[in-house]
């Protein structure tokens, strides 16, 4: 053992961007009134009295503690390494992490809370990163690429492992934590090679769920009887997210007097609304939303969603039978002595256990017996329980909903994400031509920026609603190239493009007709670059600028595609570096001062493009390239 560790090489000085990195979080982790220093056990666990609630650095109300609250070597992934012929003196010689490792833990745990990640999200994470530095004795600051790229091959490129170690490579880039910097993982390279290839493709289409997966699911929950009194709750938690759309804890949480009608009348002639074109009665359905600033560990943000009239009976029903389901566990909870656990609400009262929806006898399977002893202990469904029914999670001998009541083939090995079921509503919503301040109210979102990450729309829905006049009949094909483009020049996903302002000026001086002659000799150009959409033809004039659609084109139109984002991201990253690398050269170096004003004007550009709405031109007053150069000499 002494040997293997006198063997090792002298670590490099830290960086100084690392250390700001670390006070910064320290700082931020302080200001919540938590102790920065962790007295870690030799065992490396820390004390349950001094352990890390994830919920206060984020004032988070989650039902359900994330703790940080060890910092141990992940025993399988190291086996996994050692079995790979991973070299012994390049593993951890212990148990525990080593204290550098711990405080980089400790910093990324502060980061990602800080920028308001949910607390479950930051603890997987976090366990992701403790697998990763149970592979390697570097510091966190002498990290490289290949670091990240062997990792990637130990645990054979998972997705999920893949997006953390995006993530990851992403946020060290940002902040300069590594000698190594620019850490490009294979995995966020080939991210950016996730584009969507046709009109009908979907972006991040793997958010979705699986199609025959929903269609089973449906049918189950909706048509099957379920066995027992938890699976019935399961059913009705699962109707509940997919009429809904709300996050899983907040249909896990819902309270029992949930639902909210509401009467509307003709305030001029005081007759019911459906009389004189409106709608005379509507469903609102109280809920606690997560991911709200006004929360707090103990504090429940009262919410309300509107229900849409052709869910409102579905989700009435459901409620209703839950209440009838547990009433006699609602009479125990009420007569027991003292109370069950509350919860305050941004409303100013208190809630327990029993003025919830969706109770369960825990650890009972089956029906609920006749009479419920008074120390049975009753709780909602729990979150794991309900990942583990939907086949999200499997364990041994544990059924899922697909393995007990599927009769498709190949049931048993279906699964849906809850919150696949989320992103679903969304983009149907979107699809349906919502408007996303609507979209954006309805799912309980601050900003409208948030619900277009949950739109897979492919360009064609996005296009469908557009109707092309009986004038462009005759030249433009439907289901041409020209179709499309017409489509967006219409709909204003192209308005600013060369070819949109050509069209609007021959449409004003020569009318309908001509207008759309130039359309279909000029608009086969539309293309999908590795940044956004271009609007110029590459047939007749090919990209003098080599795709740099960032660089003050006026063809750049922003799709909104998250792997366009991703691209984009990496290349800023990439220019952020080279901007760095350039000012830090003696100020005499020749071209500093030409390197430092290219890189700045490049990060602008990026910068215009992340920032831009989907559909919108980046650089309205930008330079078509695709004009000849003017000579100089004439």
């Amino acid at each position: 053992m002494t040997t293997v560790l006198a063997a090792r090489r002298p670590h490099r000085p830290t960086p100084e961007s690392y250390l700001a990195f670390v006070s910064r979080a320290a700082s931020f982790v302080e200001s919540k009134g938590i102790s920065w220093d962790l007295p870690v056990q030799c065992d490396g666990r820390i004390p349950p009295a001094h352990d890390w609630d994830l919920r206060i650095l984020t004032d988070s109300h989650a039902r359900t503690a994330a703790r940080i609250r060890d910092f141990l070597v992940d025993v399988e992934t190291h086996s996994l390494a050692h079995a790979a012929g991973w070299a012994i003196a390049k593993l951890p010689n212990g148990s525990v992490l080593d204290a550098d490792v711990q405080t980089f833990i400790k910093a990324i745990a502060a980061q990602r809370t800080k920028a308001g990640i949910n607390p479950r999200t930051v603890r997987h994470e976090l366990t992701m990163l403790k697998r990763f530095f149970s592979v390697t004795t570097k510091r966190p600051w002498e990290l490289s690429t290949d670091d990240f790229n062997r990792f990637s091959e130990l645990l054979d490129h998972a997705v999920k492992v893949e997006d953390f170690l995006s993530s990851l490579a992403g946020l060290m880039n940002e902040n300069l934590l590594s000698v190594h910097v620019p850490l490009l993982p294979t995995a966020r390279l080939q991210s950016t090679a996730r584009i969507q290839a046709t009109l009908n493709g979907r972006t991040q289409e793997n958010k979705l769920p699986e199609v025959q997966a929903l269609h089973e699911l449906a049918r189950i929950i909706f048509q099957e009887e379920p066995v027992g009194h938890q699976d019935r709750m399961r059913f009705l938690a699962t109707q509940l997210l997919m009429l809904t759309g709300l996050r899983i804890n907040e249909v896990l949480l819902l309270p029992a007097d949930c639902l909210r009608w509401e009467t509307h009348v003709d305030v001029v002639t005081g007759r019911p609304a459906n009389e004189v074109g409106g709608v005379t009665k509507s469903l609102r359905l109280r809920y606690f939303g997560e991911k709200r600033a006004d929360g707090g560990p103990s504090v429940l943000v009262e919410d309300y969603q509107w229900i849409p009239e052709r869910f409102q009976h579905a989700v009435a029903r459901a409620v209703s039978a839950a209440i009838d389901a547990t009433t006699t566990l609602r009479a125990t909870l009420n007569a027991a002595v003292p109370r069950s656990r509350g919860y305050k609400t941004t409303a100013g009262s208190t809630l327990h256990v029993e003025d919830l929806l969706l109770l369960v006898l825990v650890g009972k399977q089956g029906e609920l017996p006749e009479h419920v002893p008074n120390d049975s202990q009753v709780d909602t469904v729990a979150q794991s329980s309900l990942y583990q029914f939907l086949g999200v999670t499997k364990r041994p001998g544990r059924h899922t909903v697909f393995s007990r009541y599927g009769t498709a083939s190949g049931s048993r090995e279906l699964r849906v994400n809850p919150h696949s079921l989320r992103h679903m509503m969304t983009t149907e919503f979107f699809r349906l031509q919502i408007p996303d301040t609507v979209i954006t109210q309805h799912f309980g979102r601050n900003t409208v920026a948030q619900s277009y990450e949950y739109d897979h729309r492919s360009l064609s829905e996005r296009l469908a609603f557009v109707q092309l006049p009986a004038s462009a009949d005759h030249v433009i094909a439907a289901g041409s190239v020209q179709e499309t483009m017409a489509k967006m020049v219409l709909s204003g996903f192209a308005s600013g493009s060369h070819i949109a302002e050509s069209f609007r000026k021959i449409q004003e001086d020569h009318g309908d007709e001509a207008a759309f002659d130039y359309l279909a000799a000029n608009s086969d150009g539309f293309h999908v670059t590795p940044y956004g959409f271009c609007a110029t033809s590459f047939a007749v004039n090919p990209c003098v600028r080599h795709l740099k659609c960032f660089d003050n084109c006026k063809h750049f139109v922003a799709s909104g595609i998250a792997e366009h984002k991703v691209s984009l991201e990496q290349l800023r990253t990439r220019l952020t570096v080279m901007r760095d690398l350039a000012k830090a050269k003696p100020a005499t170096s020749l071209g500093r001062k030409n390197q430092i004003a290219h890189a700045d004007r490049l990060l602008s550009g990026v910068n215009a493009a992340l920032t831009a709405q989907p559909g919108v031109t980046v650089f309205e007053n930008g330079q078509d390239f695709s004009l000849p150069v003017k000579d100089l000499f004439q």
